[in-house]
């Protein structure tokens, strides 16, 4: 996962990664409808423009129409970009120790915050509509006794799945951090009958 080393580095080489987790890909068609609208927009009025435009017969009117086709069609292009680019870096990385969510914000603007398991209070999901019902995607919430209240997965993809996994991990841990008390309580034990003998 050499494309993650821009998003995510850990200093622990015990952590891994259990799962990349992106927005579900209906939530980007929905931002792209905006555009396919436009988009048909601009071929019927470029097909119908001899006849709808009559008066632009002459060439400064045929000009200024291409160049108004133009401008809206770069400025269609850079939305899509920037739709998509919100969409693939928008991520939640869920490892053996923690989740870290990289959110992207526009074209200059991330937001990297991380929550351990042991912070872990509640994990909730909200799956509402017709659509998000058939395709099975919605929100994850996991509720937090630390500064951050909440942590919201926006609109992924079977989140019922992804509470699962996030409850077997924070499960993993508890019994990892059980195992390493009794083992602790052991060692002093056996180092205190020592001293006494």
């Amino acid at each position: 996962m050499k494309s993650l080393d821009y998003y995510f580095t850990s200093g622990n080489p015990d952590e891994k990664i259990i799962a990349v987790i992106h927005r579900h890909w209906f939530n980007m068609f929905l931002q792209y409808i905006p555009i396919l609208i436009l988009l048909a927009v601009m071929i019927v009025s470029y097909s119908l423009q001899p006849y709808i435009f009559s008066d632009f017969t002459n060439e400064a009117g045929r000009k200024l129409f291409y160049f108004v086709q133009s401008f809206l069609l770069l400025c269609i292009w850079i939305y899509g970009f920037v739709i998509w680019f919100d969409y693939y870096l928008d991520i939640w990385i869920i490892t053996n120790k923690r989740i870290v969510n990289v959110e992207q914000k526009g074209l200059f603007s991330r937001k990297v915050s991380e929550l351990e398991y042991k912070h872990i209070q509640d994990i909730s999901t909200d799956v509402r509509g017709f659509f998000p019902t058939i395709l099975n995607y919605g929100d994850l919430t996991v509720q937090t006794a630390a500064e951050m209240s909440h942590f919201i997965f926006r609109s992924v993809g079977n989140p019922y799945k992804i509470k699962s996994l996030i409850i077997k991990q924070i499960k993993k841990r508890s019994e990892n951090s059980d195992s390493n008390k009794k083992e602790e309580k052991t060692t002093k034990k056996s180092s205190l009958d020592h001293w006494i003998k």
